[in-house]
């Protein structure tokens, strides 16, 4: 810049913000140290003076930026421990050397963007150069937390369900709602037996792919209709497991996640699916008084395969299909059924042959026949389709299945725990939990 050139407007916001920041730090350090001082050579635990007490330096990483407290460390009378009194105070993990803010906010970006490469950039951005493997190593440290937090509040929940056998039915005057239950899973891409195999032409497992099982659940009272006419769910809540996670351990969490969100007290509760067997056994477990909705996208697909092996043509598969949806849609699913069922002897009569495809569809049917009441759900205030679930697994997928990324099975629970502690607005009892 010239002698004469004035500064421009991004410039001296620039010089601004770095001052207010060293101001900030400056601040921040006098705060701490005060505490310091005042916790003195005392462990916070127990009270006790500490034997061969020194003062050391205390470095820590902030968001304003490093800090350095002179503090006590000294022996325990009684443990025969080292330790720093103010940094068990302030619940810090032994060598932590990120502050919660600073810890908080990296696990965030990193949830929230597709790498954590990625959040380590958009750190650097918002003024904290960091590492993209410190960024890894504290997500996934909050992660692990999420999971135990998940675990412990799963057992809460069930255990007082188990305890309570039956919920009183609600009072007059109180809140009504309905409340929906989606399932569905989606593939997560992991290091397979052989990932570090050498040479790379050799043969073998690199890659592993499993199914990570997840949850929608919402309250009906919770979607609002956009200009344009299209719904959108103003809050919904997420279960979500890791892989190879059994189907019961599942169904247990969605269980305990729709007790928590007012199951025990909904007018109906909704739940919905599509045709995976796995999830109708947790539905069958879990959910035996809930109003079972086979998703409507699910069924059209097997009445078009169904339509399909019937005539090559697709103007005749679509002639005969289309009649075929509307009944279903608009409470005839006894009359579609009825004329699937009539299938094999018409084809008998005429001389045609009836492929295991055919029979295979009519079974489906046939075993959702008490999950096809759309119409009747639908005049209640359900949902007929599983858009919601699919959304969340589209959403999940942007973070956990981007090209090049290889997960180890504990690094994505991890990121899903996060991920779940965000939606569900647990995110910041991590913080708090001390």
């Amino acid at each position: 810049m010239s002698p004469n050139a004035k500064p421009s407007l991004l410039e001296i916001e620039q010089a601004v913000e770095i001052k207010a920041r060293e101001w900030q730090r400056q601040q921040l350090q006098k705060r701490l140290q005060q505490a310091a001082d005042q916790q003195g050579a005392i462990c916070p635990h127990s009270g006790e003076p500490l034997q061969a007490a020194r003062y050391e330096i205390v470095t820590l990483d902030t968001c304003a930026g490093t800090v350095t407290v002179r503090a006590y460390y000294g022996r325990h009378p009684k443990t025969g421990q080292w330790q720093h009194p103010i940094r068990l105070l302030w619940g810090l993990q032994p060598r932590q050397r990120l502050s919660p803010q600073l810890q908080e906010r990296l696990s965030y970006t990193a949830a929230e963007t597709d790498s954590y490469a990625r959040a380590a950039k958009m750190a650097t951005k918002w003024g904290t150069p960091i590492a993209a493997a410190t960024v890894h190593k504290h997500a996934q440290q909050m992660g692990q937390a999420a999971t135990t937090q998940t675990q412990a509040r799963e057992d809460q929940l069930m255990n007082a369900a188990t305890q309570a056998q039956a919920v009183a039915p609600l009072p007059n005057g109180l809140e009504v709602f309905c409340l929906v239950v989606m399932m569905d899973g989606f593939m997560a891409r992991e290091r397979g037996e052989d990932w570090a195999l050498k040479p790379p032409e050799a043969k073998g497992a690199r890659v592993a792919w499993h199914e990570v099982k997840a949850a929608t659940i919402y309250r009906v009272d919770q979607v609002a209709q956009k200009e344009s006419g299209r719904r959108q769910i103003l809050q919904k809540f997420w279960v979500l497991s890791p892989t190879q996670t059994p189907p019961a351990e599942f169904g247990r969490a969605v269980h305990a996640e729709a007790i928590r969100r007012g199951m025990g007290k909904a007018k109906y509760v909704f739940v919905l699916a599509d045709g995976a067997v796995w999830i109708w056994n947790i539905i069958e477990d879990r959910f035996l008084t809930g109003l079972k909705g086979l998703d409507f996208y699910h069924a059209s697909t097997h009445l078009w395969a169904i339509a399909h092996e019937l005539f090559p043509e697709e103007a005749q598969a679509k002639a005969w299909v289309e009649p075929l949806l509307h009944q279903l849609k608009h409470g005839q699913e006894a009359d579609v059924l009825h004329t699937l069922e009539a299938l094999p002897a018409q084809r008998q009569a005429a001389g045609l042959s009836f492929s295991d495809l055919l029979q295979r569809e009519i079974t489906y049917f046939q075993t959702h026949r008490e999950h096809l009441h759309y119409q009747a759900l639908a005049a209640k205030g359900s949902p007929i389709g599983t858009g919601a679930m699919e959304s969340t697994c589209g959403q999940l997928q942007t973070r956990v299945k981007r090209t090049g990324q290889f997960w180890q099975p504990t690094g994505l629970a991890h990121m899903l725990a996060l991920k779940a502690a965000l939606q569900n607005d647990d995110w910041y009892a991590l913080w708090s939990r001390n």
